[in-house]
C-alpha cells in the first residue's frame, strides 16, 4: 500500500511502513534514539549492532532513509564543520520522527507474532511429515 494512506488495520501496521526487508527504517530510528545527534557513518556502525540479518545493512540504504526520513520530517540535519576535514551532515530525531519510532515498536511486536506463528506452523508440518 503507497505511503499515506491508512489500511484497514486499526493503529500502525506494516502496510504503511515501507520495506519490511531488513528493516532498516525502524534501525536507523533507534540508532538516532541511542546517538541523539550523529552522522551517518556512527549510524552505519551503531545500526551493526541491530541487524536483523547476517549481512550488514547497506550504507547507501542507511543514507536513502535518512535522505527520506528527512523530506518527511522525521530528522532534522545540519552540517558540522567543527572538525578537521570534510563537513558531515549530522542527523537528529524530530517529534515526528519519534512518533514513527513507536510507530515501529507496534510494527515490531505485530511482525515477531505474525513470525512466531510462521515458525512454528513450519516446524509444526515438518513434525507432522517426520
Amino acid at each position: 500500500m503507497p505511503r499515506g494512506r491508512r489500511c484497514s488495520h486499526k493503529g500502525p501496521c506494516s502496510c504503511e511502513m515501507g520495506n519490511l526487508y531488513r528493516f532498516v527504517e525502524p534501525i536507523v530510528l533507534v540508532c538516532l534514539a541511542i546517538l541523539k545527534t550523529a552522522h551517518g557513518y556512527q549510524i552505519a556502525q551503531e545500526a551493526e549492532k541491530l541487524a536483523v540479518t547476517k549481512a550488514p545493512l547497506d550504507v547507501a540504504a542507511i543514507y536513502r532513509t535518512l535522505r527520506r526520513f528527512e523530506e518527511m520530517g522525521f530528522v532534522n540535519s545540519n552540517w558540522d564543520t567543527s572538525t578537521p576535514g570534510p563537513a558531515r551532515r549530522e542527523y537528529t530525531l524530530t517529534n515526528e520522527g519519534w512518533q514513527h519510532l513507536k510507530d515501529w515498536d507496534i510494527v515490531l511486536v505485530d511482525v515477531i507474532d505474525s513470525l512466531k506463528t510462521l515458525q512454528e506452523t513450519c516446524t509444526n508440518v515438518l513434525n507432522e511429515k517426520a
